[in-house]
């Protein structure tokens, strides 16, 4: 039954052996259901995805038409938004540094390998500042304030990273309904980012090599690992005995830490091998680079500026490594599409449908080039030596 319905009408609908319900024709979804008892109680009626739902809003006087219609139409418009008014959902508590924590559990640790870059940035730059503000207070000037400082400090590029995980939050914080907008919708990044092209000579190589030949366990390993198995510092710190086979001379990389999602095989050559020789094992510990026996090893940004001076090399980073080492497999002559998948980039030479077509994985030449490139780091470690 359809009714335009008024109070008039509403108080006119007796109860009768079955309970029946009329719909409210300016209201579409609304109705109100009338039982044998009498009693009278609005419903709204939506179709989230697929599913047909219903919602019972109040009794009748009670709850009002008028107020019943109001709250008919905000579930409505949740739909249509994507929300399901059905879930019963917590209160959230809406202080800066909550809702922050909420995000890197909720969005970034699952999704993104380097959440704790993420976690990092907001700790330092943002909930440093407003930790105990509500985010829904939080203005585009504010967030401005934090570019600007990190712009003073002469931080270009972490003012750039501060913009990036910001908007990532607020971006989240529409998605869940915390807020209505971003505050920083159309912001720019301050800073012109340029592709880093650095990456080292074999004379810097020599001189890097003979600084960590000065170094202990296990600082002393790790740039010439990192050099030898062109893999991300975060995944090589990570690395564990369990993930190791010496006999098959083989390190597979779990998909949960590659950063591409995908189990990732890397041979190592006799030069790597040598260098894992050399790291000490301890008792129920898994970690091959560990200070803690509980954790990875840190303090790597300290290490780097030790390094550099004690080598007299200058304007490189750990990831500039990779860059070294796979332009020096180019050097051996070895193919794109084998670099590639040293690298486990998955957007080079082989990518889309090739990429889907073509399942070969390389696995003999990846060993020959990573081999080739051992002996050449075996042939600037002796010189480093003789010098």
């Amino acid at each position: 039954m359809q009714k335009a319905l008024t109070d008039k009408t509403i108080e006119a609908l007796k109860p009768e052996p079955k309970r029946y319900e009329v719909h409210d024709l300016r209201c579409p979804g609304l109705s109100l259901r009338v039982m044998p008892s009498g009693r009278k109680t609005f419903n709204i009626k939506f179709r989230y995805g697929v599913t047909q739902k219903r919602m019972k809003l109040g009794v009748y006087p009670r709850l009002s038409l008028a107020t019943a219609r109001e709250k008919a139409n905000a579930l409505l418009q949740q739909v249509d938004e994507g929300v399901d008014p059905t879930k019963r959902r917590r209160t959230t508590d809406m202080r800066v540094e909550n809702v922050c924590r909420e995000f890197i559990r909720l969005h970034a640790q699952p999704r993104n390998k380097s959440w704790r870059e993420a976690e990092r940035i907001l700790e330092r730059e943002f909930i440093s500042q407003y930790a105990q503000c509500d985010i829904r207070e939080i203005k585009r000037w504010h967030v401005l304030e934090i570019m600007d400082a990190a712009q003073a400090r002469r931080a270009y590029y972490q003012a750039n990273r501060i913009l990036s995980h910001v908007r990532k939050l607020f971006n989240w914080c529409v998605e869940r309904g915390i807020l209505e907008a971003s505050p920083i919708v159309g912001l720019k990044p301050p800073t012109p980012e340029k592709s880093r092209e650095r990456f080292l000579t074999d004379d810097e190589i020599k001189r890097v090599l003979r600084a960590c030949r000065n170094e202990v366990y296990p600082f002393r390993q790790i740039v010439p690992m990192l050099l030898a198995t062109a893999q991300r510092r975060g995944e090589l710190t990570e690395m564990r005995w369990s993930e190791v086979d010496l006999e098959e001379k083989v390190w597979v990389i779990p998909a949960e830490r590659a950063k591409n999602g995908k189990e990732h095989y890397v041979p190592l050559s006799e030069f790597a091998i040598g260098l894992l020789n050399e790291v000490p094992r301890f008792l129920d510990c898994d970690y091959v680079f560990t200070t803690t026996r509980r954790s990875p090893v840190s303090g790597y940004s300290k290490w780097l500026r030790r390094l550099s001076a004690e080598s007299e090399t200058s304007g490189w980073r750990y990831h500039d490594l990779r860059r070294t080492a796979a332009t020096n497999l180019a050097k051996l002559k070895v193919s794109q599409p084998v670099t590639e998948k040293i690298l486990n980039h998955i957007s080079g030479v082989v990518s889309g449908i090739a990429l889907v077509y073509n399942r070969y994985d390389f696995a003999d030449e990846t060993r020959d080039a990573l081999e080739k490139w051992g002996q050449r780091l075996t042939e600037l470690t002796a010189d480093a030596v003789a010098d």
